[in-house]
């Protein structure tokens, strides 16, 4: 008797890869270094005046920034310029941790 075959279905064949939404987490639990990217809503749990501020300083909804110095205050690279944030500010803008590069 010759062996029947089974066709065995996996969601995958169906649906792709199953992608994971992207990890964000507070500004401020960064490492010195490493670098992330600024969440469209991250900025809408501060007062207004605060938001206007920041994006005059460059740091605006899907910018990149650099950890130069984790703590209080907590400095980070916008672009070429520097920003130093008081802990409770930093603790309210969520980012998007950026995979360190591949040499």
């Amino acid at each position: 008797m010759a062996a029947e075959r089974i066709a065995v279905e996996t969601q995958s064949q169906y649906h792709g890869t199953v992608e994971r939404p992207p990890v964000r987490i507070p500004l401020n639990q960064l490492a010195r270094g490493q670098r992330a990217t600024v969440e469209c809503s991250a900025l809408d749990a501060l007062p207004e005046t605060e938001r206007c501020l920041l994006a005059a300083m460059g740091l605006g909804e899907r910018c990149e920034v650099r950890v130069c110095k984790p703590g209080t205050p907590c400095i980070i690279q916008v672009d070429q310029a520097r920003l130093g944030l008081p802990n409770e500010i930093a603790a309210r803008i969520m980012v998007t941790p950026v995979p360190p590069e591949q040499p």
